[in-house]
């Protein structure tokens, strides 16, 4: 059967094939004719319902071109003409019968009839079949069009009416400890209305829970006086005094089915009497139940998320995997595994998973939360008691073992149809006493670890949204009249949050709770790293306290190397980088890495040139970890592990600057210290020493600035040498170069390294002579050797400040200043160990020769040069 579903996610089906509708746009326009089906709706009236007032000039032909999109997805499935041209404009030819919605109104229409006309087991299942059409929170979830919202808001509130009738019918048919747990989850989700408000008082009456009913009146009319400043209405305040005074009456009737102001149970009948036999059987027969088939099906998963966005491919996912429950031959229950860091909203994908397939698992949901973040996390015999009492077993004859525990819990699971979801395990043994013993359950568990050696299960890793679906996110959260108002500032405040979903509810939260402030506003608060955390909290929501709990979650081994990379905030790295840092070989290194990724605080972005695998974190997670490096760690091993890492970046740097054209590294003297790593890792990664300096060009630049910053001038002023050595000045990486010499030189000014600063003089005249500023170039130079001169015992500094300004002053055609700053740098340099600096400054003067007509002077000094080079 053809079939358009609305109630939930926008669906077309032909049986068990789904029409693949694509983007929101085709998705609205189906939308629109199936909402307002057999109106025509002309093309100007399509326009409005897709883009509201936000229309874009050539709206028109995009209605047409958005129709031809829905036609060719339908027709995969159908070849029947579901959207027909009818001028003006389009008109969707179905049947009422193959709408879901359509469907709902005639089911609960047919329902009422049979509850007025005295059949109540009749109206009872027209009411859930009709209940059991919704696949969602929502109507047309993810469609934010206003004609989408009246229509969700229409069928919600219809969907809340056949909730409450189903009740009051659970009720008159006597099932009212059976009613207890949805009507509390439905009291919960809506607190304002009354009628399921009286129905669970009534239902909390007969069960025996006479001081619980009165205690949700009480909560109710707090509620009432604090958002709408009222009193309950007088059915509820009626219900009230009945239950006061143990109205006979209660025990037998759920209170008529009206409109109007939702009445709660039946008008006040004082009797003064004592409470009654039926108050009093119900009582008995729930007080002791010797097994679960007595209690109502437990549900404790915690209320969906009101404005969930997104997250399709992943919810198919979870649905076809739990929905194998119900497969015939299986011989255990599945098993998934969402895992991620912390604020991809793990949990919140479970707990909306597990609301949609409820109807799957007649015998309960049941959540727990394991803790794992915690300083003391929920134990497995902890877990098994809080299970074990949501399935009805007596809390005062349960074992102490995990053992026995175990045995017991199996033996209540193991029949039943059950849904588990287990938030935050720590690993795998916080998981397995849990697992139900056969087919019929299934299971979810979140974690932050990939727990991959759970057996029989299937694994997702739930890594951060795409763009649209977090502006999307933002848009509900802070509304949509603020994100549209400043479509930049908003789409900056995403990418600032690292499209990780907490972050980005939380900036929607605040944005919500400042109607003042524009997107923009927030952004700039947030584009400070330093600050970003503390700005990323609202009410009770905290990113940092999400952090810290994924953080708690590892070994001391693993949150010191997550300190440690992220210490340097680098853009990306490989793995080799945390030997250094963590002073261990890097085959280990490797291995802490690795154990960071399955954990989640560290993401696999690809492999450079030299094979090797580059890794990064999250921005919102290395700021923490920094912070937490700040606070663990002393200066003194911090500055320890940098420097380890700065003398393995020379050491290769110096070897790979070797092996390349062009001995760039003259520019710089030896740095204070170079740190070997093994021999094989170095060869396999300066292999090519030119892919090597790319993928680490920007770690340098990084390395540097973190040096400058904190107070490690050398470091700085050699790792911006290697910088000259590599893509700087072979590969004409001109902003690499003057960022680095900029940093580095701010160093040294403020500690007073004058060698320092004239080796960087030299390092910037060097970089103005490549960009053909030879002017420039020259004075760099020139105030180089005035620092070189004044030290005097610099080697070979002088001399390649002579030999840079000499260089300088041939290019701009001064050949007798510049023969005569050549001839004084030959000069300075000594033999044999600078003959590579001798043969340069000897081609220099020999091109002098040359240019001045004399040719033989310039071969007898240019083939010195050569013998020179070739040695």
């Amino acid at each position: 059967m053809f079939e358009v579903r609305l109630l939930g996610p926008v669906e077309v089906w032909q049986g068990d094939r789904r029409a693949p509708l694509g983007g929101v746009r085709p998705l609205a326009v189906l939308s629109a004719l199936v909402v307002h089906l057999g109106e025509v709706l002309s093309t100007e009236r399509l326009v409005d319902c897709v883009w509201d007032e936000q229309a874009p000039a050539t709206a028109g032909a995009l209605v047409a071109t958005h129709v031809s999109a829905v036609r060719r997805a339908l027709a995969r499935v159908t070849p029947a003409t579901v959207v027909r041209t009818r001028p003006p404009g389009y008109v969707a030819d179905l049947e009422p019968s193959q709408i879901d919605a359509r469907r709902f109104e005639a089911l609960l229409a047919e329902g009422r009839t049979s509850a007025m006309g005295g059949r109540p087991e009749e109206a009872a299942d027209l009411l859930s079949e009709a209940l059991g059409l919704w696949r969602g929170p929502e109507a047309l979830e993810g469609l934010g069009q206003s004609f989408a919202r009246i229509e969700a808001a229409r069928l919600a509130e219809l969907r809340l009416i056949a909730q409450e009738e189903s009740f009051a019918l659970g009720l008159e048919l006597g099932g009212a400890d059976r009613m207890i747990a949805p009507l509390l989850a439905h009291v919960a989700a809506h607190p304002l209305r009354e009628r399921p408000r009286g129905q669970l008082m009534t239902a909390l009456y007969r069960a025996g829970r006479v001081s619980d009913a009165l205690r949700t009146y009480q909560e109710g009319r707090a509620i009432l006086r604090e958002e709408l400043g009222i009193d309950p209405g007088p059915q509820l305040r009626s219900l009230h005094q009945a239950v006061l005074t143990d109205d006979a009456k209660l025990a037998g009737t759920a209170g008529p089915r009206s409109t109007g102001r939702e009445p709660a149970g039946p008008p006040k009948q004082p009797s003064g009497g004592a409470r009654s036999e039926a108050g009093t059987a119900s009582e008995a027969g729930t007080r002791n139940t010797a097994g679960p088939a007595l209690r109502p099906a437990p549900s404790h998963l915690p209320p969906d998320i009101a404005d969930f966005v997104g997250r399709c491919e992943q919810i198919g996912w979870a649905s076809s995997l739990l929905g194998k429950a119900d497969e015939a031959g299986r011989t255990a229950s599945p098993i998934g595994v969402l895992s991620g860091r912390s604020g991809t909203g793990k949990t919140a994908l479970a707990v909306h998973v597990g609301h949609r397939l409820a109807a799957l698992f007649p015998d309960g949901r049941l959540f727990v939360d394991l803790r794992a973040g915690d300083t003391a996390p929920l134990q497995p015999a902890d877990a098994l008691a809080r299970l074990l009492r949501a399935m009805g077993a007596d809390p005062e004859t349960l074992p102490t073992s995990v053992e026995e525990l175990t045995g017991l819990y199996r033996t209540y699971i193991g029949p039943r149809r059950v849904l588990l979801i287990l938030d935050n395990a720590a690993g795998e043994a916080h998981v397995r006493p849990l697992l139900p013993p056969g087919p019929g359950c299934a299971v979810l568990v979140t974690s932050r670890r990939r727990l991959v050696a759970l057996e029989g299960a299937a694994h997702l890793d739930l890594a951060v949204p795409g763009e649209a679906e977090a502006l999307e996110l933002l848009r509900r959260v802070a509304g949509p009249q603020r994100t549209e108002a400043e479509p930049a500032g908003a789409a900056e405040i995403v990418s600032l949050c690292g499209r990780l979903p907490l972050a980005v509810r939380i900036a929607g939260a605040r944005l919500a709770a400042r109607p003042h402030w524009a997107p923009g506003r927030l952004a700039r608060r947030l584009r400070d790293e330093r600050g970003r955390l503390n700005e990323l909290r609202a009410g009770d929501l905290e990113l940092r306290t999400s952090l810290e709990l994924g953080y708690a979650d590892l070994d001391l081994p693993e949150r010191r190397a997550l300190r440690r990379l992220a210490l340097l905030e680098l853009p990306d790295f490989a793995s080799w980088i945390a030997a250094p840092l963590l002073d261990i070989g890097t085959l280990e290194a490797e291995e802490a890495v690795e154990r960071l990724v399955d954990c989640h605080f560290i993401d696999v972005i690809g492999v450079d040139d030299t094979g090797r695998t580059r890794y990064r974190i999250h921005d919102l997670a290395r700021e923490h970890a920094r912070e937490r490096c700040l606070s663990e760690e002393s200066a003194e091993e911090r500055t320890a592990a940098v420097l380890r890492l700065v003398a393995s970046w020379l050491g290769l740097a110096r070897k790979a600057a070797a092996r390349g054209p062009g001995a760039a590294g003259r520019y710089f003297p030896e740095p204070a210290a170079v740190r070997p790593l093994d021999a094989e890792t170095e060869e396999e990664l300066l292999k090519n020493p030119a892919s090597w300096f790319a993928a680490e060009q920007a770690c340098l630049l990084a390395a540097v600035e973190y040096c400058a910053d904190n107070g490690m001038d050398r470091a700085a002023r050699d790792l911006a040498g290697a910088l000259i050595a590599s893509s700087a000045a072979l590969y004409n990486q001109f902003d690499a170069w003057s960022r680095s010499h900029a940093a580095a030189m701010a160093a040294v000014r403020r500690s007073g390294d004058g060698e320092g600063e004239a080796w960087l003089l030299a390092g910037l005249g060097q970089l103005r002579y490549e960009q053909d500023e030879f002017e420039e170039s020259y004075a760099y130079f020139a105030q180089a050797l005035r620092l070189f001169e004044a030290r005097g015992d610099v080697p070979g500094g002088a001399a390649l400040a002579l030999a840079g300004m000499g260089t300088a002053r041939r290019e701009q055609g001064g050949y007798t200043e510049a023969l005569e700053l050549l001839n004084a740098a030959l000069e300075r340099y000594g033999e044999p160990a600078e003959r590579g600096a001798r043969a340069r400054v000897l081609y220099g003067i020999g091109h002098v020769h040359r240019e001045q007509g004399r040719g033989a002077r310039a071969r007898q000094v240019l083939s010195e040069a050569l013998e020179l080079y070739r040695a």
